[in-house]
Order: structure tokens, then sequence, then C-alpha cells
């Protein structure tokens, strides 16, 4: 793989790694706003908010998934990145006498 190649496929990665954080983010602020919801409802309605904390978990396994995804594209952000140092190095070395 050439060095174009290889920074194209960085700029790929680096693209799906914020989605994915995009992702995560948006979770989050889900979750957030069930949790008030829930404890707003859990007087009045328990089974309401018995209904929101199983939204929850099911929000926590996307969370995860997502968290296992990142941590995979991270990886290999890295190794990626170190293919295009070590190939401009490579191919932009200047001889010296």
């Amino acid at each position: 793989m050439g060095l174009a190649d290889s920074q194209a496929r960085l700029m790929m990665i680096t693209r799906y790694k914020s989605d994915l954080e995009f992702g995560m983010m948006m979770i989050a602020q889900k979750r957030t706003v069930l949790a008030y919801q829930a404890q707003a409802a859990a007087e009045q309605y328990p089974e309401l908010a018995a209904q929101f904390h199983l939204l929850d978990k099911t929000l926590e396994t996307e969370m995860q998934t997502l968290d296992t995804q990142y941590k995979i594209v991270t990886t290999e952000y890295e190794s990626v990145k170190k293919v295009v140092e070590n190939r401009a190095k490579k191919d932009f070395k200047y001889g010296v006498a």
C-alpha cells in the first residue's frame, strides 16, 4: 500500500472513529434523559419507571457495543498512522553525504 492509499485509509478511519464518538455521546445523552424521567416517574408510576430502566439497559448494551468498536478502530488507527509515518520517512528521506 502506498503513501496516498495509507493516508486515505487513515482519513476514513478517522471519520469512522468520529462517528462512533458521536454515537456514544448521543446514547449517553439519552441515558441521562431516561434517568431523569425514571426518577420523576418512580413515585407515581413505578411500572413506568421500570420500563425506563429496561430501556436504559438496552442503551447500555448499545454503548458497550460502540465502545468495543471504538477500541478496535483506535487500534487500527494507530497501526495505519504508524504505516503512514514510516512510509513518509522512507519516501522523503534525504541523502546525507
